[in-house]
Parts: C-alpha cells; structure tokens; sequence
C-alpha cells in the first residue's frame, strides 16, 4: 500500500504553484508541452529572495521544465560541473534530516523545505534561497528526487563549482526565458 501512495504522489504543494495565478505551472518552459496531461515527468523550479525590513518574500522566478527538455538541458552542462556538483551534494547534503523531515511530515511537503539541505539553515533566516520538486500531471513524485531547498551560501558554494562553458549556457537558459539582469543571476544554479 505504502508502494503505491508513493508512485502516486502527493497534491501539488501551494509553494509549487504559480506565484501570479495560484494554480500550476502548466507548459514546459522550452518545449510549451502541456504538463497537465501527465505524460512526462516535469521539474518546477523557483527562487525566492526575502526582504526582512518589509518582512517580504517575493519569487524571482519560477518555470517548468519537462523531463526531455530537462535531460537536454542538463546535457548542455560540462561533464566537469556535473562532476563537481554531483561530488559536493553527496558529500555536503544533510540526508538524514531532510529523510527525517519527510517521516515526520509524510503529508506536508511545504514542511520538508524548511531547511537548506545543504547547509541546514531554516529558511526564515536566508535572504535567496531556490526550491525544486519533481512532479507528474497533478502530483508531487519522490521516486527520483525529493523536493529541495538551497540557501544563498550553498548556492554561491555551488557556482565557483561551475565551469565557464557551463555557466556561459545558464546564462543563456536565463536571457531566453527570464530577462533577467546578471547581477541578479550571480549565485543561479539549475539543478
């Protein structure tokens, strides 16, 4: 029974939903394939920045990406960054309290991004922080990822893992999609 609550998925998390219309993400960012339709598996990826003297969050940006555009995208990356990033979260990732978070909270998935798992900080203390799940149709999956939450510091650690080639193409990715200005984009890491 557990087996099945699991491929299943939980509801999408209010967190996860589109910050302007409070319902989902519903097209692929590169490709615009209609996500609701189940067929692929999809990332939703968003970055926060916290202004604690308005004692506001806003979302820098959101998107969607489907798992055949998000495996292009990740084949665009040098294999000496992946190498990197993949060496710095197996051995900087907190796995047991963010495995602890998701048994204490199996139905709360808001409640297992409290926390940067990296650095293990609690999200009302960072100022940008980035969040990330995996989804199918109208579902949050664990199958292959859990959800994640990284702070500014693990970002920044992350980005001087980062080869030039690689972030010459997340630039890219953010000038096509986003407008967004490089000073914003400094510390940007797509997972």
């Amino acid at each position: 029974m557990e087996e099945r609550e699991e491929q299943e998925g939980l509801p999408i998390p209010d967190i996860f939903l589109n910050s302007d219309t409070k319902g989902p993400l519903t097209n692929c960012i590169q490709c615009d394939h209609d996500l609701t339709l189940g067929e692929r598996f999809y990332m939703i990826e968003k970055v926060f920045k916290r202004y604690p003297q308005l004692e506001s969050t806003q979302v820098l940006f959101e998107y969607a990406v489907c798992s055949e555009c998000y495996e292009r995208m990740r084949e665009g990356l040098s294999k000496e960054s992946m190498a990197n990033l993949s060496a710095y979260m197996m051995t900087n990732t907190d796995f047991e309290a963010m495995q602890m978070r998701m048994q204490t909270y199996p139905d709360d998935p808001e409640k297992w991004l409290s926390h940067c798992m990296i650095k293990g900080m609690p999200k009302e203390e960072l100022t940008e922080f980035q969040m990330g799940a995996c989804f199918k149709g109208d579902r949050l999956v664990t199958n292959f990822m859990p959800p994640f939450m990284i702070g500014n510091v693990a970002m920044e650690e992350m980005n001087e893992l980062l080869s030039k080639e690689t972030k010459d193409e997340m630039d890219g990715f953010m000038d096509e999609n986003f407008g967004i200005p490089p000073e914003l984009r400094k510390d940007l890491v797509l997972i």
